[in-house]
């Protein structure tokens, strides 16, 4: 009877030390699992924030090229970006003696993909920034594609 009443309070014993450890790795997984998701979700963010040409790209710099013109052989265009929103034109149309010059900030689109000028004299230019390459883009924010396409690239220096 003496080895019943031990080998029950043995038992016993055993058995609830292994709930007490079993609710004790629960709640540290519980924990665990919190911590991943969180950081999962900030990383997905990140990844949202940082998935742009503003934000993931070396955009900052000077930009080159020279643009069709209708009435001249193109339009030697040197645009300066700066890290901080300001911007400085300068357009040279070509066998014209015509030199623009302009300065000011520039703004992002909302996803950060294009950037706007707007000048001093009322023209408005819009460019899709890529990698070390600026993409004029027409009046409806559209890029433009046909054979004079490359023509519309302002390459960085």
């Amino acid at each position: 009877m003496k080895h019943l009443i031990l080998s029950l309070a043995v038992v016993s014993f055993v058995l609830t030390s292994c709930e007490t450890k079993k609710e004790e790795v629960i709640s540290k997984t519980e924990t665990t699992s919190d911590t991943i998701t969180k950081q999962d979700s900030a990383d997905v963010n990140m990844n949202l924030i940082g998935d742009t040409s503003r934000t993931s790209l070396d955009w900052d710099g000077t930009y080159e090229g020279v643009l069709p013109c209708a009435d001249c052989e193109g339009i030697k265009t040197v645009l300066v970006l700066g890290e901080d929103g300001t911007y400085n034109l300068t357009q040279e149309y070509l066998n014209k003696n015509l030199k623009l010059e302009d300065k000011g900030k520039f703004e992002w689109s909302a996803d950060g993909g294009s950037i706007s000028i707007k000048t001093k004299d009322n023209g408005n230019f819009t460019y899709k920034v890529g990698e070390n390459r600026l993409f004029f883009l027409d009046q409806e924010g559209k890029e433009i594609t046909g054979s004079l396409a490359e023509h519309y690239i302002l390459n960085k220096k």
